[in-house]
């Protein structure tokens, strides 16, 4: 048997190299697209994914569920209830697919009146791209199950190579083409067939790994789908928490003033790669800090809590400095200059509200390790709900940035929410209010300050070289403070191993 430290580091790596391919694509194909095709072009394209993206979150935590319970079902050598859950949940994936199907219907058919700004010549266009984008999204969600099935037995690499290859060699393929043609139906079936590609393939190696797995409408279990309900609804409350709180917004900047969509999307791209860097560490707290909770030491979960929300606060604050720093320039040169400056306004409004509210992201990643995620579901629907009511007067007032200020006014209500009323009403209490507060966020904030005044005064130094001496000397004395006070690697975190 596998030792189990050696397959969680497998798992882990192969989390990361999924993970890295769909940053890697993310972040690449702006720079060519933004290039190739005009503002409309590029803000139809940007629609079109967001639209079809949509279908992801009918996935309802079903391919974590699959996962979770084969596990348990080969585990105990049942065969039958594995063929039970993989048939069962590919039936309830179909139904999320079609569902999708008769939303993205419905999309087609009124796209015009959802985004009135588009022009008339890329209606054609957007909507064979939504049709076709949909169409594959819409499969992928019953293969899902198989990639859950993967997981379960523990075998992360394949979907890693899988889903990455196919969308690193997909997004190959459309940079070379965009050159030649700007067609967004042939570069949406290129996005689109590879994705598919990546989801048939996970399907062959389940086959081979599992050569006894029958998957029928005879072995669908309305018990084990009434288990999976349950364990669902509240990845699902999430899910569709945070598509209220970022998922919506791309849309809504879409209908109220479609010539910023492609701005606002480059910066929100940016977004999602930095929390993505953030949940990497988020989701290395859980074994651990479950594996604390079995031995009743409650103390060591809320010095973790403290020393992670301490170093992502760092990084997080740190990020937010550099943004300002060399935001434009490196915008200049993944976009170039048509975009640079509006996704600079909306990127720093946005890099400001996910700094605040991931401050309270690894209190929440505790609460899923210790079974009390319930008492954040309130925090993350009050924040969904202001986020969303705000959004769209923001838009009709002014534009793209009203939408960036509401998801600031909503991470600010979220954070707020977690201090006040959360903490306060936790089973176990596992970190004070004061200890989150001054040891998790103050005092990064204040071995950044030195660095911070300088960038504050930078635009007021008069020439390059002074500016260049300030930056110099803020770095040289944020990196001092932190060194002596900042215990970014607090020592009675321990481990948990």
């Amino acid at each position: 048997m596998i030792p189990l430290r050696r397959t969680i580091i497998k798992n882990s790596m192969a989390n990361i190299v999924r993970g890295s391919a769909s940053a890697v694509v993310a972040l690449v194909l702006p720079h060519f697209l933004t290039r190739a095709l005009d503002h409309d072009q590029f803000a139809a394209w940007v629609l079109m994914l967001q639209i079809a993206g949509y279908a992801n979150y009918l996935d309802f935590g079903l391919q974590t569920a699959v996962a979770r319970y084969l596990a348990q079902s080969i585990e105990r050598g049942d065969e039958e209830g594995r063929d039970r859950l993989i048939s069962t949940a590919i039936l309830m994936l179909s139904a999320g697919a079609l569902i999708a199907l008769l939303v993205s219907a419905l999309v087609l058919v009124y796209l015009p009146q959802l985004f009135p700004q588009i022009p008339a010549s890329l209606l054609f266009e957007s909507r064979g791209g939504i049709l076709v984008l949909s169409l594959s999204t819409a499969v992928l969600l019953p293969l899902s199950a198989f990639t859950g099935a993967l997981i379960g037995i523990c075998r992360n690499e394949i979907p890693a190579i899988s889903i990455g290859t196919s969308r690193l060699v997909g997004a190959l393929f459309i940079s070379m083409i965009v050159a030649n043609t700007h067609s967004l139906i042939a570069l949406a079936s290129l996005m689109g067939g590879f994705n598919l590609a990546g989801g048939l393939l996970q399907l062959v190696f389940a086959r081979r790994l599992l050569p006894n797995m029958k998957v029928s409408l005879s072995r669908v279990s309305r018990t084990t789908a009434t288990e999976f309900a349950r364990y669902c609804s509240t990845l699902t409350i999430w899910s569709l928490g945070m598509l209220l709180v970022s998922g919506l917004d791309v849309t809504i900047v879409g209908h109220f003033s479609f010539s910023e969509v492609g701005a606002y999307s480059i910066a929100a791209i940016l977004i999602t790669f930095l929390t993505g860097i953030n949940n990497s560490v988020y989701g290395a707290m859980l074994a651990p800090l479950a594996v604390l909770e079995e031995r009743g030491e409650w103390q060591r979960i809320g010095n973790v809590i403290v020393t992670v929300t301490r170093f992502t606060t760092f990084f997080d604050i740190t990020c937010v400095l550099g943004a300002v720093l060399f935001g434009h320039w490196l915008l200049q040169l993944w976009v170039g200059d048509n975009y640079a400056a509006k996704a600079l306004q909306i990127l720093l409004i946005l890099i400001v509200a996910h700094t605040i509210r991931l401050v309270g992201v690894p209190l929440l990643a505790a609460l899923a390790a210790t079974n009390q995620q319930h008492y954040g579901l309130s925090g993350s629907i009050v924040e969904a709900l202001t986020n969303f009511a705000l959004s769209i007067p923001g838009a009709v007032l002014i534009g793209s940035l009203g939408v960036a200020f509401a998801t600031l006014v909503g991470a600010i209500i979220s954070i707020l929410w977690l201090l006040f009323f959360t903490i306060g009403r936790l089973r176990i209490q596992l970190v004070s209010r004061r200890e989150l507060l001054l040891e998790g966020c103050l005092r990064p904030a204040l071995c950044l300050s030195p660095a911070f005044l300088c960038v504050m005064a930078w635009q007021a130094l008069p020439l390059s070289v002074w500016r260049s001496l300030g930056i110099a000397t803020g770095l040289v004395l944020t990196l001092a403070v932190t060194w002596r006070w900042g215990q970014l690697w607090s020592s009675q975190s321990g481990s948990a191993a």
